[in-house]
């Protein structure tokens, strides 16, 4: 069959060669494929790799990306917006209890498609400036976010955003390096991971003139 339609349109075929043809396709196509690669195989690809999934020339990788940092900053950028879809507002005015369920629902969405790539992130992100640059917004967004959620209970801690502070503690105990330690080494499933970090946040919120004390 013919890729041509009837009236002298373009088949699948046609567009598709018509995509690789456009630049915003291409560029759009090696970060998709990057990010692909690494959680399919939890390591860095090759550019080589990279292409082939891509389906366009390694040297379109250089045509795009000036360099391997160029590449990975786009990546992390994509992947940001990835995560952040799972993201919806916890309603301050909410119970303590059921904020915390519904926040670590969300965490919990995102960070499984956070994963792979975080790892990867985190043992790139010495030897790139840009790279540490998007991770750190990232963790500035999730502390954020906690502290809108939370913020009747911050108002009643004495001292709460500062260093050691119950948000500093709430951060850390509903953290990605939190959930992937349970996830990854003790061999948690979703459920215990999330009652785990539920039982933490709970008990925290639950009496923050605690904190520090011996």
């Amino acid at each position: 069959m013919s890729d041509t339609v009837a009236g002298g349109g373009e088949g699948a075929g046609g567009r598709a060669r018509r995509r690789r043809r456009d630049p915003e396709w291409t560029y759009a196509a090696l970060i998709d494929a990057l990010l692909t690669l690494v959680a399919e195989s939890g390591r860095e690809p090759t550019r080589k790799a990279i292409a082939e999934r891509a389906g366009v020339s390694e040297r379109t990788v250089f045509v795009h990306f000036a360099d391997r940092e160029a590449l990975h900053v786009a990546a992390a950028r994509r992947q940001a917006e990835r995560w952040r879809a799972h993201a919806e507002p916890v309603p301050p005015d909410w119970a303590t209890g059921r904020k915390v369920t519904a926040l670590l629902a969300q965490r919990a969405r995102m960070y499984e498609v956070m994963t792979p790539i975080r790892r990867i992130g985190l043992a790139l992100e010495a030897d790139s400036p840009g790279l540490r640059e998007v991770m750190a917004a990232g963790d500035a967004w999730f502390r954020a976010d906690l502290a809108e959620a939370f913020a009747p209970e911050l108002d009643r801690a004495p001292d709460a955003a500062a260093p050691g502070g119950l948000l500093d503690a709430l951060e850390g105990a509903s953290s990605w390096a939190a959930w992937d330690h349970l996830r990854s080494r003790r061999g948690l499933g979703e459920a215990d991971t999330l009652s785990a970090l539920g039982r933490t946040l709970r008990a925290l919120l639950a009496a923050p003139d605690a904190a520090g004390q011996d």
